[in-house]
């Protein structure tokens, strides 16, 4: 049995590991790689540089692995690699996207791709290497290692089509939460602004509470009310639809209102600018679908 030394991958600057030319049934590491990969085997060889003089790594991009991601690892029967692809890239984008991030969702989503192309071809290779090493250890013949090799590589149409489902599913999934989380039921509210605000009473709220809110709300009258119109003699109800945590999805101004189209435009502009989710406003809203302002 000849050997040689070979440079390989992964290894630090200039190491050489010891590789055989054949195995114990004289089949070489190039034919085992070739039973393994399948048609695919010359486009591989050349990614892999695995016999040129130059000992150069794998060469660092993979279109398919890039477009495709973990359906392409799934295909390539890599399954734990298609896995982590298939969790962690729409758990981080979804994390992202529930935090109010969606830039850095879509960061993350081409970070991953990026990490697909550039991995795949040395994944790979480690891959069929491994495939190689366990058929040759625990199987003896040519025969046997050749059928042996023959359905631990090759592709898996199978897992692209269970992959492409489940990835249909997961989207859908995903969409759901996203919705249900970022767009919820919004609850019904009506603000009636006019110049003082009329005392609501409400036992659940202690009477520090009730203090603040009223002054909260007072900011809110003298912020929302046009300026220039006297508040003597003027009232107006503003109908809110709000989303928690106090977020206003629709101001409409109800009749009657003595504020003119001008007017009615500044104050609604002010209300929708309005933050909702201040200690006390948002819990008062809870419990009361109108308020006076």
């Amino acid at each position: 049995m000849k050997v040689r030394i070979e440079p390989t991958f992964g290894s630090a600057v200039g190491e050489a590991v010891q590789s055989t030319d054949a195995t114990s049934d004289g089949l070489s590491e190039k034919e085992a790689l070739a039973i393994v990969v399948g048609d695919r085997f010359r486009a591989y060889l050349r990614h892999w540089r695995l016999y040129e003089a130059s000992g150069r790594a794998p060469r660092r991009w993979n279109w398919p692995a890039f477009l495709f991601s973990s359906l392409w690892f799934f295909f390539r029967r890599m399954h734990a690699w298609g896995a982590i692809w298939f969790i962690l890239s729409p758990l981080l984008m979804t994390t992202f996207v529930l935090l109010g991030l969606p830039w850095l969702s879509l960061l993350s989503f081409l970070v991953f791709r990026v990490l697909a192309g550039i991995l795949a071809n040395p994944l790979y290779l480690s891959h069929c290497r491994r495939i190689v090493r366990k058929v040759d250890a625990e199987h003896r013949g040519a025969h046997r290692r050749h059928l042996e090799l023959q359905k631990a590589g090759g592709v898996s149409y199978t897992a692209l089509v269970i992959a492409l489902a489940v990835t249909a599913s997961q989207n859908t999934l995903i969409k759901l939460i996203v919705g249900s989380i970022s767009e919820p039921t919004p609850t019904q509210s009506a603000v009636h602004v006019a110049a003082n605000p009329p005392y609501l009473p409400d036992p659940q709220m202690e009477e520090a509470e009730r203090v603040a809110y009223q002054e909260q709300m007072r900011a809110i009258t003298m912020t929302a009310w046009p300026a220039g119109v006297p508040i003597e003699g003027n009232a107006c109800i503003v109908e809110l639809r709000l989303a928690p945590p106090g977020r206003v999805l629709e101001a409409n101004v109800l009749e009657p209102c003595t504020l003119n189209d001008a007017q009615r435009e500044m104050m609604l502009g002010e209300i929708r600018r309005t933050d909702f989710t201040i200690e006390g406003k948002m819990r008062f809203f809870n419990r009361h679908t109108l308020i006076g302002l």
